[in-house]
């Protein structure tokens, strides 16, 4: 006797396509979704250039953090054991979900990212120009001739275009009504601004040898800028990029310092060969105090 089975129907196996398009693209990681600035052309034209470890001047900021830790099973919430447990998960315990408040600067203005972003931005820019000499302050002693010194200055960032609201609203609204996993398929795209301003000034390098100071928080030697009046430029650099609803937040902090060190590389290149601006004045002697102290330190987090 043949079984009686129910025919499986189109929208039955259709219920499987959207999770998979949620497994498959919503735990993507971040990557840039920008496409590579143009390079000009180099001209050919002999410069040293000199890299200044990058400077900030972001406020601080409130951010929630959260953070994931392991309870045995069954712990619950009111510091006893309980039938059910107060996280999400099964074998070993639950997790659970720990969110603090913190106060922080912005991404860029940390000093562990300003450090990444100075490492790379040597390379960027000695990549965009091969004909010039371009290195960090370390490299000033054994310099002679006349310099060009680049400081970049970062004021913050934040996110200027996202539609991660919307895809987080889907995924939770999909569970019940399916159809709204297919938003998935496509990632989020999120963009952030990264606000500041670089400055030049040429100077012998003789001259620039006795204004090289050293603060703790930094990895090269600053420059001493007292009684100087740089060219300066203001500068709203974005990074765009793509990501999984569910990804892991990991790999982001590097996607957004790549791209945000070719863009830099880029407005660093045109700042050095900008024409028309007024001949660098002799360096004037060093004030009797010394140059200005550091920001001070940055507080240790509220845990």
């Amino acid at each position: 006797m043949l079984e009686n089975r129910k025919p499986v129907t189109p929208v039955g196996t259709m219920r499987f396509f959207p999770l998979i398009a949620l497994l498959v693209t919503g735990c993507a990681t971040a990557r840039l979704a920008q496409d590579p600035l143009p390079s000009m052309a180099d001209r050919g034209t002999p410069r040293t250039v000199v890299l200044e470890p990058l400077f900030e001047m972001a406020d601080w900021q409130t951010t929630t953090r959260t953070e994931y830790a392991q309870v045995p099973m069954g712990y619950g919430g009111l510091g006893g054991y309980s039938s059910f447990g107060s996280g999400f998960g099964s074998g070993y315990g639950n997790t659970v979900a720990i969110s603090r408040q913190v106060q922080e600067k912005p991404l860029f203005a940390r000093p562990q990212v300003m450090n990444e972003v100075f490492r790379k931005l040597i390379a960027e820019v000695q990549r965009r120009r091969p004909s010039w000499r371009v290195t960090s302050t370390g490299g000033a002693p054994v310099l002679t001739g006349e310099v060009t010194v680049v400081r970049t200055i970062i004021e913050g960032n934040k996110i200027e275009e996202s539609d991660r609201t919307l895809k987080n609203l889907a995924l939770g609204f999909g569970f019940i009504i399916w159809p709204l996993e297919f938003v998935h398929l496509d990632p989020v795209h999120e963009t952030e601004r990264v606000y500041g301003l670089v400055e030049r000034f040429s100077a012998p390098a003789e001259a620039l040898r006795a204004r090289l100071v050293r603060y703790p928080t930094q990895p090269d030697y600053a420059v001493n800028m007292s009684g100087l009046a740089p060219l300066r430029h203001q500068f709203g650099l974005d990074v765009a990029y793509t990501e999984g609803v569910l990804a892991n937040e990991t790999p982001r902090n590097g996607v957004l310092i790549d791209g945000f060190v070719e863009r830099l590389g880029a407005a660093v290149v045109a700042l050095v060969e900008e024409e028309g601006a007024a001949p660098a004045p002799a360096l004037p002697a060093l004030p009797a105090a010394g140059p200005p102290p550091m920001p001070a330190p940055a507080p240790v987090e509220n845990k």
